[in-house]
């Protein structure tokens, strides 16, 4: 958890244009605010230059704006081709490697398609496979580039997409585990999804519980910092369905969240925090609870 004017703090340092986003100065910054991860300075990083791409990415890819890359990147690459020439090209845009080099694999590409005998579209997902597996792209300089800008990107491209996914499978096995050693029955988002469900939460308890006086009847989970606007966003998308169909509920932010947004959403039925509450935390509904038989009450 953190208050909002420590996320400002630190949001504001990790905004700098002096901050590369490379793990020595993730380590830099995290001697400053000691109390914080170096895990939730990153996602908190990541949330910040993908806030910033989604604002100006449509910007870069303006025909005119495109153009002046590949030049830049046609007068620089020869004599160059091992050197960071995309890198450097993305940091004077002020842009992410990855998503240059995407732009420019994508134009390099469509090139070499319009030159066939019969001249067609790229597909989208040949883009996206070549960006996977850079060694395939055949002309060898922009092949070394795009591995280069995938390896250099902390926020996007291929690695780091791999990166989030498994950290996400991670944190979720670690929360089935814990319910499983909790003794809890639950069904999980796929088991929901056999079952038709059209909205599922990480988990959906079976006999819900209680938590800080809160019942939990589903549990979702995020591995990320809990900043306002992906928050706002998970609320649009995901937490009010599931606060319609299920009631009540619980979001683990393993990364953090900001405080103030506990508060703010509590009253709503979505319950925040950063970890599962241990087991002596929790209080069980009986599912079955004892019946009054009259024939057991004792005569006066």
């Amino acid at each position: 958890m953190m208050k909002l004017f420590r996320y400002e703090q630190i949001k504001d340092k990790l905004s700098q244009k002096s901050f590369h986003g490379t793990t020595q100065s993730f380590k830099d910054v995290g001697h400053q605010f000691s109390d914080t991860s170096i895990e939730t300075l990153r996602s908190i990083h990541a949330q910040i230059v993908q806030n910033k791409m989604k604002r100006t990415l449509a910007s870069h890819q303006k025909p005119q704006a495109v153009k002046e890359f590949l030049r830049r990147y046609h007068s620089r690459i020869k004599g160059n081709e091992r050197k960071p020439v995309l890198i450097n090209i993305a940091e004077e845009a002020d842009m992410s490697p990855a998503l240059l080099a995407r732009i420019v694999l994508e134009n390099h590409l469509q090139e070499r398609a319009d030159g066939d005998e019969e001249p067609h579209k790229v597909l989208k997902s040949e883009v996206t496979r070549l960006m996977k597996e850079p060694h395939l792209i055949e002309d060898g300089a922009l092949s070394i580039q795009v591995q280069l800008c995938n390896l250099k990107d902390p926020c996007y491209g291929p690695y780091v997409e791999a990166i989030k996914q498994s950290v996400g499978i991670e944190k979720e096995v670690f929360l089935i585990n814990k319910l499983k050693e909790y003794r809890f029955d639950f069904m999980t988002e796929d088991d929901m999804r056999v079952k038709g469900y059209d909205k599922t939460p990480d988990v959906k308890l079976e006999v819900p519980f209680a938590w800080n006086g809160n019942v939990i009847n589903w549990i979702e989970s995020k591995a990320s910092f809990g900043d306002e606007k992906s928050h706002n966003q998970y609320i649009k998308d995901q937490y009010f369905s599931y606060i319609n169909r299920f009631g009540s509920g619980l979001v683990i932010y393993w990364f953090g969240f900001i405080d103030e947004l506990a508060e703010a959403c509590k009253q709503h039925g979505i319950h925040l925090s950063d970890r599962l509450p241990e087991e002596i935390e929790i209080v069980r509904f009986d599912p079955y609870p004892l019946k009054w038989d009259p024939e057991e009450e004792e005569p006066e």
